[in-house]
């Protein structure tokens, strides 16, 4: 894994990881999370797997679903899902061209966030 590196990080991705909470609708929120700012690793080093590998190490829990959204879009317009390497390549890519920075959601109950984005449109 790419977990540390000897060079700087200047060009890291900051990382928030929001877990251990509930999303709810209307508008979406994911409703009081543990936080946790990561900005010394090296995630373009990482593919989808190792990401949630690293993850579940950092939030000691099994991840059912994991989403990104960038940190000026709200999560009704801008959020994510993560399910392979191809999601996860424009998770890393769309982290450097908007500042370096990513919001990453771990839903662990396996909510019905797209339906509920679709409802409130209606």
């Amino acid at each position: 894994m790419a977990y540390a590196s000897t060079r700087s990080d200047r060009n890291f991705i900051m990382v928030d990881v929001h877990s251990n909470a509930m999303f709810a609708p209307n508008p979406l929120v994911y409703f009081d999370p543990d936080r946790a700012s990561v900005r010394d690793i090296d995630f373009s080093g990482f593919g989808y797997l190792e990401f949630i590998d690293f993850l579940e190490r950092l939030t000691r829990m099994r991840c059912k679903d994991v989403y990104f959204c960038l940190p000026q879009d709200s999560l009704s317009q801008g959020i994510r899902i993560l399910n392979n390497n191809g999601d996860y390549k424009e998770f890393v890519d769309m982290a450097y061209v908007n500042g370096k920075r990513m919001n990453v959601y771990v839903d662990h109950h396996n909510e019905p966030i797209f339906d509920w984005i679709e409802d409130e449109e209606i």
